[in-house]
């Protein structure tokens, strides 16, 4: 019997197994509302993903609140959609 996590893509294609390797949480990065943001010394690993979540959400199209990302080198950049309602975003980043 074995334990932990896979996920698959649209056609069956597995495209992660915790049982093959696992993520490490570099860092959490938190975004106010209505701001654009660089955030630096982001630990850099040959593999690296980024997750975000909205806090306070706004009913509605959740796409045009929640901040947009870039990861390059060492700083998260994160960028609000609008000048106005854009809300606080939680970013976490992991690496392996």
């Amino acid at each position: 019997m074995s334990y932990g996590v896979e996920i698959f893509d649209a056609s069956g294609g597995e495209i992660f197994s915790s049982t093959d390797s696992t993520f490490t949480l570099l860092g959490v990065y938190t975004s106010n509302a209505d701001t654009t943001v660089t955030h630096a010394n982001v630990p850099i690993m040959p593999t690296r993903i980024v997750t975000r979540v909205m806090v306070d959400q706004i009913s509605g199209d959740d796409e045009s609140y929640v901040h947009t990302f870039s990861l390059s080198g060492s700083n998260l950049i994160t960028t609000r959609p609008s000048s106005t309602e854009t809300v606080k975003t939680v970013f976490m980043v992991f690496g392996k």
